[in-house]
């Protein structure tokens, strides 16, 4: 049987606003030009909770009835913990991950905040010898916090994650990794004009039709956020 898995990390990046105060030149002798100049340094955290609800995990694609989640023996057992782990799964099929991630960020910056999030890599067989494109097998989308419940199904429109051109470290089976993007970033996948913001994931895997070798197939998706 083929299993995908996937390692999530967050990743809070901070900017610095330089600003610079002069007083003018006084006209009386003896009295000099006064320049009074400091930084305002941004704080920016984040959360980033896996498997954030009750029933979180894998459901098949299929009309009507929905099966009920399950999931891979990396994933929970408990809400908020572990992985995000699809289990065992067919080639040509596709299935929906349930309550898969919450980010949340706070922050002190009025302007409000970017979020990126790309693969360390493509899918990768742990045993070696075997990839999937990350871009056309795993793919994300809103959520709810559990309260509406979630309405998405396997069939439900999503967006695909994009392997990184950015420097990865680390991103070995055991992980983690990250991505330094030298300030130059791809688009982001959430905005927010607010310094706090809450947002809630399902990810939807699209097994292609041309992976026959079994085993454990994984990735490490990382979430960056930047104060816009």
């Amino acid at each position: 049987m083929k299993r995908f898995f996937l390692g999530l990390m967050g990743v809070a990046l901070t900017s610095v606003a330089a600003i610079s105060a002069f007083a003018p030149a006084a006209a009386n002798p003896g009295v000099a030009t006064t320049t009074v100049k400091w930084s305002a340094q941004a704080i920016i955290s984040m959360t980033l909770t896996p498997n954030y609800f009750t029933g979180f995990g894998q459901v098949k694609a299929v009309f009507g009835a929905q099966p009920t989640p399950t999931h891979g023996p990396n994933a929970g057992p408990g809400v908020a913990q572990g992985d995000i782990d699809f289990g065992n799964v067919l080639s040509g099929t596709n299935y929906l991950y349930k309550y898969a991630a919450h980010l949340n960020v706070t922050s002190n910056d009025a302007n409000g905040f970017k979020v990126y999030g790309e693969g360390g890599a493509d899918f990768q067989l742990d045993a070696g010898g075997g990839s999937t494109p990350l871009s056309s097998t795993l793919f994300y989308l809103n959520s709810t916090s559990g309260a509406p419940a979630d309405p998405n199904n396997g069939f439900s429109a999503a967006l695909p994650f994009q392997k990184t051109a950015g420097i990865v470290t680390g991103g070995t089976y055991a992980g983690p990794t990250s991505i330094n993007y030298g300030g130059v970033y791809p688009g982001p996948i959430a905005t927010s004009a607010s310094a706090t913001g809450d947002f809630y994931y399902d990810y939807i895997l699209k097994v292609p039709s041309s992976i026959v070798a079994n085993g454990d197939y994984y990735v490490w998706i990382v979430y960056t956020v930047v104060g816009s």
